[in-house]
């Protein structure tokens, strides 16, 4: 397919000398010769426990791995609100505030494709949908969390009932991509799932598994983990002890089956969970991004008050704004406008000077306090120490299999 350059594409119509392949909005400069597309990354993670306290370690996760939407199960929050974490958006459906923290879905969301959000809806704790579009492109994402097979029997057809009727409010022109831990077995028996299944996966179907294939037969999409060949290790997406599973997928529009170049599993990210990350790249949704030149925003500095809790420091502010007080009282009179402007800036610069201050980068973003350089290189042990008991697990099977 063509993608050259539009010397004299004002909008509408189709470029002249090529094909539409994105809107002009998106579109690198002409001057910048061909065009390039660009992969999309899309990936699904049960996070095992609930999301709180998670979320620093999420993004980081994201921005190395270059993620563009992660859909995230078992969040356990207790609201629906959209939130934002330096640049990145997460879309939030969980249980009512009044209940006990349980279930709950959430997709998250780099810059440039929280950009391209039409429209969302919080459907219960269990499913979540984002209207995007990227370029002339249109998805439809569902993110999910099927209840596992020891619950009862209304409660996971009244789920799979749920999730059917969802991608029923799918359009015609929108492409349906799910994320989420399904907690379905789907085996690699293909006699009448050759469009659903590729050859590759683990042989085992349980009834979710059945209920997962029958939608996606009747919806015509496609289970990515199944269809490129991987190590196991990079095919199962849960392990406990020596049980594991195949149960989290990532179920793109049987229209975007060419544009599939991976689907696997990523053992070395880990957020205190027993789920892997599971990522799949998809090519050719839109050209490559225009740059568009930010705003800066200068920093908010922001007065370090905690420090009032050390018993120094509180005493000199005291004794130093009881100065500034008196001096203010001393002097000449005042009306209450201008008494009230000289007393509120005694307390700031007063406070600023034994306290001193700190800037914020990103004004927007939500702040974790306890996050500081000790806290990631703990973390950085843990990943380590993670990835050590992997490579251990693999080894002493190897020998196993050796003997």
């Amino acid at each position: 397919m063509s993608a050259q350059a539009a010397p004299s594409y004002l909008g509408g119509g189709k470029i002249p000398d090529g094909d539409v392949l994105c809107h002009t909005s998106r579109l690198v400069s002409p001057c910048v010769g061909r065009k390039r597309a660009e992969d999309c990354l899309f990936a699904t993670l049960n996070v095992c426990g609930g999301v709180e306290g998670k979320m620093v370690e999420i993004c980081e996760m994201m921005n190395m791995r270059k993620i563009d939407v992660l859909g995230v199960s078992e969040t356990k929050r207790k609201d629906g609100v959209a939130t934002t974490h330096g640049q990145y958006f997460a879309y939030w459906s969980s249980v009512a505030s009044s209940r006990r923290g349980s279930q709950g879905v959430g997709v998250i969301l780099s810059e440039r494709m929280n950009e391209c959000v039409k429209g969302y809806k919080c459907v219960n704790p269990r499913i979540l949908w984002i209207r995007l579009k990227i370029g002339l492109t249109k998805l439809f994402i569902v993110s999910a969390y099927a209840p596992d097979m020891s619950k009862p029997v209304g409660v996971r057809e009244e789920f799979w009932d749920n999730l059917r009727d969802v991608l029923n409010e799918c359009k015609e022109n929108e492409r349906i991509i799910m994320l989420g831990d399904f907690n379905g077995w789907v085996g690699v028996a293909r006699d009448g799932y050759e469009r659903v299944l590729g050859r590759f996966g683990d042989e085992r179907v349980n009834e979710n598994g059945e209920c997962l294939l029958g939608i996606c037969v009747e919806k015509k999409l496609l289970v990515t983990n199944t269809i490129f060949s991987h190590k196991k290790i990079h095919m199962y997406t849960w392990q406990r002890h020596t049980e594991r599973s195949m149960i989290d997928f990532v179920i793109v529009d049987e229209r975007l089956r060419t544009k599939i170049k991976d689907s696997r599993v990523y053992r070395g990210t880990n957020v205190g969970s027993d789920h892997f990350l599971v990522i799949a790249r998809i090519a050719g949704l839109a050209m490559k991004w225009r740059h568009r030149p930010r705003i800066r925003v200068p920093g908010i500095e922001r007065v370090r008050v905690e420090r009032l809790r050390e018993e120094k420091a509180c005493d000199e502010y005291r004794k130093l704004l009881n100065e500034r007080t008196r001096e203010l009282l001393e002097g000449e009179e005042w009306n209450i406008e201008e008494f009230w402007k000289e007393l509120k800036d005694a307390v700031i610069a007063v406070a600023t000077q034994v306290c001193g201050v700190s800037k914020r980068k990103n004004p927007g973003s939500k702040r974790n306090e306890w996050w500081d350089d000790e806290v990631k290189e703990v973390i950085e042990q843990k990943k380590k120490a993670w990835l050590d008991l992997l490579a251990s697990k693999a080894n002493r099977r190897m020998l196993y299999l050796i003997v």
